[in-house]
C-alpha cells in the first residue's frame, strides 16, 4: 500500500504521476492541519472531553499518522519517474503501519456510531454502565490491539517473499488478478471485510438513531403541543438537520470507502486498470482528510470552541487562571 505502483503503476506517464502527488500533497497538509485541530481542542477545552469524542479522538490520531506521515513520503515517492529502490525490511515496516493506521481509522467510525447509538435509544443507565472510563479505555486499545493481531500473519509471511521487480509493488493489495500472493489477497480480503463490516455498523446505527428520534419528536408533539408552540426553534426542522446530518456521515463514508472495497475485491479476480485503482485508493484517503469534519462541523461545542481558540479568548482565560467551562450534562445527543 505505500508504495507507487499500488496508485500509479511503472507504465504510466509522468503528468499522472505529479497529479497524484499534488492530491497526495494537498491531503497531507489540509488532513493534518484539521486533524491536530480537533485533537488539540478537545485536550484543551474540559467540556470537549465526553465519551463519544474519545472515539473522534482515537480515529483522528490515526488519520493524522497517515495524513503527516505516509502521504507525504509517498508524494516523493510517485513524483519521481524512476522511484528508488527501498529496503525490504522498511517496506514491510511502511505498508504494515498504513494497514494498521488505516484499520483503526475504520473502526474508529464503528465505535462512534455505536457510542451514539447506545446514547440515544437507551436509557442513561444503560450508557453508564456501557461507557464507563475503564470500559471506554479498552474499546481504544483494541480498536488498535485487534488490526495489529490480524496484521501479524502477513508480517510473518513477508519472510519468505522476495521483491519481485525494481519497480515499487505493493503486496498489501493485489490489483493484478493473476499470481495472486497469499499475503497480498489475506490482507485484499480483510480490508474489505473491514469496510464491509464497518459500512453495516454505521448504517444500522444511524437508522435505529433517526427512527429513535423521529418517534420522540413524534411522541413529544402530540403529548406537549403547547410546549412545541414555545420552542425557540421548530422540531420538524430540528428532524431535518438530524436527518441531513445522519445522510451525510453515511454517504462520507460510503462513498468514500466502497469503491476501493469492490475495486480491491474484483482485483483478486482479474486484472484492473490503473485509473481505477487510482480513483478508487484516493477516495479512500480522502476519508481521512473529511473524518475530523464529519464529525465536529455540526457541533456547537466545537464550533464554539475553535472560535475561542480563533479569537485568543482561550489563551487570555488560561493566562490569567481561569478555569474552563466543566462538562455541562445536556442533551445535544441529537446534534452529535
Amino acid at each position: 500500500m505505500t508504495n507507487s505502483s499500488l496508485l500509479v503503476p511503472c507504465e504510466d506517464s509522468s503528468g499522472t504521476r505529479i497529479l497524484v502527488s499534488v492530491l497526495y500533497s494537498l491531503f497531507s497538509i489540509s488532513g493534518t492541519v484539521a486533524n491536530l485541530v480537533v485533537i488539540y481542542l478537545v485536550c484543551s477545552f474540559k467540556r470537549l472531553k465526553t465519551t463519544s469524542n474519545a472515539f473522534i479522538v482515537n480515529g483522528c490520531v490515526s488519520d493524522l499518522l497517515v495524513c503527516a506521515f505516509w502521504m507525504p513520503q509517498e508524494a516523493i515517492v510517485i513524483s519521481r519517474s524512476m522511484p528508488e529502490s527501498e529496503s525490504s525490511v522498511y517496506q514491510v515496516f511502511t505498508e504494515g503501519l498504513v494497514f494498521l493506521w488505516m484499520t483503526v481509522s475504520l473502526l474508529s467510525h464503528s465505535l462512534i456510531a455505536i457510542n451514539r447509538y447506545v446514547l440515544i435509544t437507551k436509557v442513561p443507565t444503560v450508557y453508564q454502565t456501557i461507557y464507563q472510563k475503564r470500559n471506554t479505555e479498552w474499546m481504544i486499545a483494541m480498536s488498535w490491539v485487534i488490526p495489529l493481531v490480524f496484521l501479524l500473519p502477513w508480517l510473518l509471511g513477508q519472510r519468505r517473499q522476495a521483491r519481485p521487480s525494481k519497480c515499487a509493488n505493493s503486496r498489501l493489495f493485489v490489483f493484478t488478478g493473476k499470481e495472486v500472493h497469499v499475503s497480498g489477497s489475506y490482507t485484499a480480503i480483510l480490508s474489505a471485510m473491514t469496510i464491509l463490516m464497518q459500512t453495516l455498523v454505521l448504517l444500522y446505527c444511524y437508522f435505529k438513531i433517526f427512527r429513535k428520534v423521529q418517534s420522540s419528536v413524534k411522541r413529544v408533539s402530540v403529548l406537549n403541543f403547547q410546549i412545541i408552540n414555545n420552542l425557540p426553534y421548530s422540531v420538524p426542522r430540528k428532524e431535518k438537520r438530524l436527518g441531513v446530518y445522519v445522510l451525510s456521515v453515511c454517504c462520507a463514508f460510503v462513498f468514500s470507502t466502497a469503491p476501493f472495497m469492490w475495486v480491491t475485491v474484483f482485483a483478486l479476480f482479474k486484472p484492473v486498470t490503473a485509473g481505477l485503482q487510482t480513483a478508487s485508493w484516493l477516495l479512500l484517503c480522502l476519508l481521512f482528510v473529511l473524518n475530523p469534519f464529519i464529525y465536529t462541523c455540526k457541533n456547537e461545542e466545537f464550533r464554539r470552541s475553535f472560535r475561542s481558540v480563533a479569537r485568543g479568548e482561550f489563551c487570555k482565560s488560561s493566562s490569567v487562571g481561569v478555569v474552563v467551562d466543566p462538562v455541562i450534562p445536556t442533551i445535544s445527543h441529537h446534534e452529535p
